[in-house]
């Protein structure tokens, strides 16, 4: 009699050391843990984007590319790595190689004349929206900023810092880059991210 009694107390005891254990906690599925979300590539002059110009706060005169997106949220924004990156193929190609894929921020610099350029292209992410800005010191775009020949994408690579999400990648999560630190996916190539993480070119 005794022994039937013991059994259902260790079971007890066993419930309350699971229930206060994070350990014993379940790993969320995969369904439940955001996976890494990305763009195609975006050109200007379809889906009726435009080139604008435009005066900004801090940064000045710019030339502005708006692309409106669902997929940047306020919180994809702040609990993720956005990773923007651009074709600059309107461009001369012995300015920037046709084809050639760069990271954003990047600097463009050439000749005009007997002098030089440095065009400067950045990402600027808000809820809704991504914005492509084209920087130099002149102020000027031609004969190269505003062309249609240009193109973007972006990769968004959610943190899996649990002081900031809380949550880890669960097992049969699609993130192959949550190993990786937002300095090591700076410093990776186009190519070789893409090939990480399984995703087309």
């Amino acid at each position: 009699m005794k022994r039937r009694n013991i059994i259902p107390v260790l079971t007890g005891i066993g419930l309350l050391i699971c229930i206060a254990a994070p350990a014993c906690k379940k790993t969320p599925p995969a369904s439940e843990v955001p996976q890494i979300q990305t763009s195609n590539w975006i050109f200007p002059g379809s889906n009726g984007l435009q080139w604008k110009k435009t005066d900004l706060p801090v940064i000045g005169k710019a030339l502005t590319l708006t692309v409106p997106d669902a997929l940047l949220t306020e919180e994809s924004i702040k609990n993720s790595i956005l990773l923007v990156y651009a074709k600059l193929n309107g461009y001369s190609p012995a300015i920037w190689p046709t084809g050639k894929v760069g990271l954003m921020r990047t600097m463009v610099t050439y000749k005009l004349g007997n002098n030089s350029r440095t065009d400067v292209w950045s990402a600027l992410p808000k809820p809704g929206e991504l914005n492509i800005l084209l920087t130099n010191p002149d102020n000027e775009y031609d004969p190269w900023g505003e062309s249609n020949l240009h193109s973007f994408r972006y990769i968004i690579v959610p943190k899996y810092d649990p002081s900031i999400t809380g949550r880890k990648p669960a097992e049969g999560s699609s993130n192959l880059l949550s190993r990786f630190s937002e300095t090591d996916l700076r410093n990776m190539s186009y190519e070789q991210l893409c090939e990480i993480a399984g995703l087309p070119k």
